[in-house]
């Protein structure tokens, strides 16, 4: 999985906000992560704001989101927090592939990513 610089700071310390189970995943995976400079990764992968396309396996469901703080969530508008396990689970994977996660509720999945939207530049 891969992350750029600024996105590992930020998503640490948003990690460290909270004791729930997506908090937990997002510290997990932000310790396993491969930290890259901006275009250095070998392919697109889910960023922070960025658009994901990803199947549930467990259900078949196919869903567009967009990973998002968790100020900026709104499941009505598809945009799924990074401290959701699901958001946490999708940060960093690159089309093609997958990941297994347990839901707050407790139920597993598997994700396998379809396709991933990088964010757009901030406008100057």
């Amino acid at each position: 999985m891969y992350v750029t610089e600024d996105d590992h700071e930020r998503l640490t310390n948003l990690a460290g906000t909270t004791d729930t189970r997506g908090a937990r995943l997002l510290a997990e995976e932000m310790e396993r992560a491969v930290i890259v400079d901006e275009g250095e990764a070998p392919r697109p992968f889910v960023r922070l704001n960025s658009k994901v396309a990803f199947t549930d396996l467990t259900s078949g469901r196919t869903r567009v989101v967009e990973v998002v703080p968790p100020d900026a969530a709104d499941i009505d508008r598809d945009r799924l927090s990074v401290l959701t396990p699901v958001g946490a689970a999708l940060i960093g994977l690159p089309a093609g592939e997958s990941i297994g996660v347990l839901t707050d509720d407790g139920r597993a999945r598997v994700l396998i990513v379809v396709d991933v939207e990088q964010p757009q530049p901030a406008a100057a």
